[in-house]
C-alpha cells in the first residue's frame, strides 16, 4: 500500500469519536467528592452513634464501605441514562474487583508475604511495605482487570472510556481495602466513616489514571513505556497517600479531609491532561481533513494530466493514412438530370443512324 493511500486510510471522524468527553463523569466525581465531603462534615459535627451493635453495627460498616462507589456509579447513571451498557460495565468492573481481591490479593497479603507479622514494626517498614508490596499488588490487579475485561472489548471506544473503567475498579478494590480496615472494628468510629471516603477517592483516581493509560495505549499511542511510567507513578501515589494519611492519624478531622484534596488534585490533573489529550485529537483530525483534500485534488489533476498524456502519445504514434492521388469521384447527379442526359444521347444517336 503506497503512503497516500494508508494516510488517505485515516478517517478523521474516527480521532473526532475518540476524542470524544463524558461530561457526566466529571460531574459525578466532583458530586460524589462534594457529598462525601459533607457527608464527613455532618458525622464529624453531629457525631455517631457509639451504641450499636449485632446487626445494625454490621449494617453501618456495610454502609460505610459501599456508599462511596454505589453513590458515584448512581449519580453517573443519573446523568448519563443513554448509555446502559456502559453502567453495567461499571457495576461489574467494581464487583469483579473487589471479588478478586479477596480471592488473590488479600491472601498474597496475609500468608504469602505474612505483613500481619511485621508491618507494624515500625513506620518505616509500614511505608516501605506498602511501596513495594501492598501497592504494586494492588495497582497491578486494577490493571489486569481492565486489560483483560475491557481493553480488547468495543466498549472502550474513547480516550475518556479509560478512567471511566478505571475508577469502577478502583473502587472495587477500595471498598474491600475499607472493610479489612473497619470490619474489625468495634464500635465504629467517626475516623473509620470518614477516612474511608477519601481512601475510595484516592483509589478512584489511581484507576482512572491506570485507565486513562490504557486507553491511550489502544486508541492513542501503543507505547508500553508510558504505560509503565503511569503504573510506576501511581505507585508512588499510593505510598505518599499511605505515609500522609498515616503521619496525621492523630489528627481525627485533618486525614480524610487531607485524603479528598489529594485525590481531587489527582482528578483535576487527570481532568487537564484528558483535555489536551482532547485537544490534540481535534488538531489533528482537522489537520488531516485538510490534508486529505489537498492530497485526493492533487491526486485528481495528476490522473487527469496521466491521460491526457496517454491521449497525446496514442495520437502521436498512430501512422497517418497516406494521401491518395486519384481524383475524388463527382457527388452523385440528380436523378432527373441523368435521365433527361441519357434521353438526350438516345436521340442523338437515332439520329446520326438515319
Amino acid at each position: 500500500m503506497s503512503p497516500i493511500s494508508s494516510f488517505l486510510d485515516i478517517q478523521p471522524e474516527a480521532l473526532q469519536r475518540i476524542a470524544r468527553n463524558r461530561p457526566a463523569f466529571w460531574i459525578a466525581l466532583l458530586l460524589t467528592a462534594a457529598t462525601l465531603g459533607a457527608l464527613g462534615v455532618g458525622i464529624a459535627w453531629f457525631g455517631w452513634p457509639m451504641g450499636l451493635s449485632g446487626a445494625a453495627l454490621a449494617i453501618s460498616k456495610a454502609g460505610v464501605v459501599l456508599t462511596p462507589g454505589l453513590l458515584w456509579m448512581g449519580i453517573f447513571a443519573l446523568l448519563e441514562r443513554e448509555e446502559k451498557g456502559l453502567h453495567h460495565i461499571n457495576f461489574l468492573l467494581w464487583l469483579v474487583t473487589a471479588a478478586l481481591y479477596v480471592a488473590m490479593v488479600q491472601p498474597l497479603l496475609t500468608r504469602a508475604f505474612a505483613l500481619d507479622a511485621w508491618l507494624f514494626m515500625s513506620w518505616w517498614t509500614d511505608i516501605l511495605a506498602d511501596f513495594l508490596i501492598i501497592a504494586p499488588l494492588e495497582l497491578l490487579l486494577i490493571y489486569l482487570v481492565l486489560r483483560i475485561g475491557v481493553y480488547p472489548t468495543e466498549a472502550l471506544s474513547r480516550l475518556v472510556d479509560g478512567p471511566v473503567f478505571g475508577v469502577a475498579a478502583g473502587l472495587g478494590v477500595a471498598a474491600i481495602v475499607n472493610w479489612l480496615r473497619i470490619g474489625a472494628s468495634d464500635p465504629l468510629t467517626p475516623w473509620d466513616a470518614l477516612v474511608a471516603g477519601g481512601w475510595a477517592m484516592g483509589y478512584g483516581a489511581m484507576g482512572g489514571w491506570l485507565g486513562y493509560a490504557l486507553a491511550r495505549a489502544r486508541l492513542s499511542h501503543p507505547v508500553h513505556r508510558h504505560l509503565a511510567a503511569v503504573f510506576s507513578l501511581m505507585v508512588l501515589f499510593h505510598t505518599c497517600f499511605y505515609a500522609l494519611i498515616r503521619a496525621v492519624n492523630a489528627f481525627t478531622f485533618l486525614a480524610p479531609v487531607l485524603a479528598l484534596m489529594l485525590a481531587s488534585i489527582s482528578f483535576a490533573l487527570l481532568a487537564w491532561r484528558m483535555h489536551n489529550e482532547r485537544l490534540a485529537c481535534q488538531r489533528l483530525a482537522a489537520r488531516l481533513e485538510q490534508e486529505q483534500k489537498r492530497i485526493q485534488s492533487r491526486s485528481l489533476l495528476a490522473d487527469v494530466m496521466r491521460m491526457a498524456g496517454a491521449y497525446d502519445t496514442d495520437v502521436s504514434q498512430t501512422p497517418l493514412a497516406p494521401l491518395s492521388t486519384s481524383v475524388a469521384p463527382s457527388p452523385p447527379e440528380d436523378e432527373l438530370a441523368s435521365l433527361k442526359r441519357s434521353w438526350e444521347a438516345l436521340i442523338a444517336e437515332q439520329e446520326g443512324t438515319s
